[in-house]
């Protein structure tokens, strides 16, 4: 059709170079590198309704609503009734499309408009993405549809993917100039019902279960539910009822890309179509074959694995490598072919190759891989007792030239120290220890390595009895010579700890007697001239009273002072003899 409207213009030959650069351009715009990140998009007429009087002009705006996904490029063709309505006009004002391989055209005597254009990557992502402004004019009353036709709307991934899913026209009621025109009636259809699915609830995914379920809700108004499953991404279900329910199951569905649309029904009429993808795998990847290559050495302890297979429907995801009881590691399919394996020790190790599918199916082989041994080197000075803190343990050995020696120390087959040496280009190496061991008989052996990471066996055993020359305090061995030294300096310190607090007590006694001394004298001292005073004060009394009589009260009062010093004089010296007693 659009071949068809793109010769009729005024020159065919240059309609017929339009067509093959919109083409070209939807091919450039389609393998833009972004993917689309939902399954449909739409086109809208905004007002979708409205009453205007005949010879009235109005304007219709066309919007694109994405739904979530990145679009490059769309095009369609604008139906609308020729007897109600007339373009006067077509705007590209504040379209997001800036290239026009399609200018916007139209034909009044045919009621049809045309466009096509696009938009660089990344393209353009949102609800209400404008297109093209048309300005109508009534010609004649009557209620004037407009709809869409052979919508194109592509999605900005490599594939160019279509994900228009529908389209929503518009009704403009046209009335003649003296009628009153009636308010306009807004019809509210169903949205696009939201689908689950337990089975399979991410579209991006495979899984190998055939029997998908699929979900949605229901609102009061629903009255009819229109589905289908096909393998067409976008599809419209019949426009017919076939029943009212919320859930549906199939079962033993074939392998491959699935979609499952779905429409609602309420009263105003069927609403908008969602298209639900599910991807479907439940046959493995085929067999294949796992080649092994020692890039010819048979020594070589990092071999090459070459192995691949595919999968028709899902593809490979991974594959899962396991050697002999160690664990299992992924490799991507990029990694696969040649994987060069870890190193590995002499001898025969299974390996076995998983290959995974997107979907979770696996094929797994296995074969064997057989690493030989370099030479092993040889140990030929080992002393047969070893006294730990007082000797020097030494060993010597041969092995291949210019090889790492790597000497093992063992007791009861666990590892007590290892030693790394090289050997000398006549093929000869030593170590030496002089560190403490516990008491007890020592196994020790020796692995050579070459450059490349190849090992060999181990040499043969020699054993060693190590007499330990001091005690074991856990992890710490401390020599009998060190002991001495630790016990003779902890004597030490106690002599002068206890010659200090001995010569500390005699200093302190020493002082305390000597105070004590000061004391006594200066109290006798202090006592005598007491006694004194009082003495003499009492005679200045009797003086005084020099022929009179003395009163009871005054005796009385007199022998008690002569007592109460009295008492003083015997508390202080008992008090005295105490602390000298406590001194003896």
């Amino acid at each position: 059709m659009r071949l068809q409207n793109l010769l009729k213009s005024k020159n065919i030959f240059d309609s017929l170079i339009t067509f093959l650069i919109f083409d070209f351009l939807f091919l450039i715009l389609a393998f833009a590198p972004q993917g689309a990140k939902a399954q449909e998009a739409s086109f809208y007429l905004s007002p979708a309704s409205g009453n205007y009087k005949v010879g009235e002009n109005f304007s219709v705006t066309l919007f694109i609503n994405t739904q979530g996904v990145s679009i490059n490029a769309s095009q369609a063709k604008i139906i609308f009734p020729p007897e109600e309505l007339k373009v006067i006009n077509i705007s590209k004002s504040g379209s997001i499309f800036t290239l026009w391989v399609q200018e916007p055209i139209f034909s009044n005597e045919k009621g049809e408009i045309f466009f096509g254009g696009g938009l660089p990557s990344p393209g353009y992502i949102g609800e209400a993405g404008k297109i093209i402004t048309i300005f109508f004019q009534g010609k004649t009353k009557g209620q004037a549809q407009v709809n869409l036709k052979n919508e194109v709307i592509t999605a900005n991934d490599p594939r160019g993917t279509n994900v228009f899913s529908f389209s929503q026209g518009g009704v403009y009621s046209i009335f003649p100039s003296e009628e009153v025109l009636p308010p306009p009636v807004l019809e509210k259809i169903p949205a696009a019902p939201r689908v689950t699915s337990p089975t399979h609830p991410d579209e991006t995914k495979w899984y190998n279960n055939n029997s998908p379920k699929f979900q949605w809700g229901l609102d009061k108004d629903i009255i009819g539910v229109s589905l289908a499953l096909n393998q067409q991404p976008i599809f419209n279900p019949a426009s017919v009822s076939q029943g009212l329910f919320d859930s549906i199951s199939s079962e033993g569905i074939e392998d491959g890309i699935w979609y499952f649309h779905i429409k609602l029904q309420n009263e105003t009429g069927w609403g908008r179509i969602t298209h639900f993808k599910i991807q479907i795998d439940t046959q493995p990847p085929y067999p294949f074959e796992i080649t092994v290559d020692n890039e010819g050495d048979p020594a070589n302890p990092q071999p090459i694995l070459y192995f691949e297979t595919k999968d028709d429907t899902s593809g490979i995801n991974h594959y899962e490598i396991k050697i002999g009881v160690g664990d299992t590691f992924k490799v991507i399919q990029a990694q696969s072919n040649p994987l060069r394996l870890p190193y590995q020790a002499p001898g025969i190790h299974k390996v076995s190759a998983r290959a995974m599918d997107m979907a979770g199916n696996y094929t797994e082989n296995v074969t064997q891989i057989k690493v030989e041994s370099i030479e092993a080197p040889k140990i030929t000075v080992c002393p047969e007792t070893f006294i730990a803190g007082e000797e020097v343990l030494h060993i010597e050995g041969t092995a291949l030239p210019n090889h790492t020696i790597i000497s093992f120390f063992k007791s009861d087959e666990k590892l007590v120290k290892s030693w790394e040496v090289f050997s000398s280009e006549i093929g000869e190496w030593s170590f030496e220890e002089d560190g403490l061991f516990q008491s007890g008989i020592y196994k020790i052996s020796a692995r050579a390595e070459n450059k490349k990471g190849a090992i060999s066996n181990s040499s043969e055993e020699c054993q060693v009895k190590v007499i330990l020359s001091g005690l074991s305090f856990g992890p710490w061995i401390i020599s009998y010579k060190t002991l001495i030294w630790i016990f003779i300096i902890i004597l030490i310190l106690i002599l002068i700890l206890i010659f200090y607090l001995f010569w500390k007590t005699k200093r302190t006694r020493k002082l305390v007697e000597k105070e004590t001394q000061d004391l006594k004298q200066k109290f006798y001292k202090e006592y005598k001239e007491l006694e004194e005073d009082i003495g003499r004060e009492l005679e200045i009394l009797r003086k005084l009273k020099a022929g009179k009589e003395i009163t009871e009260e005054e005796k009385k009062r007199e022998a008690e002072l002569l007592k109460n010093l009295a008492d003083v004089k015997e508390v202080l010296e008992k008090e005295l003899k105490d602390i000298e007693k406590e001194l003896e």
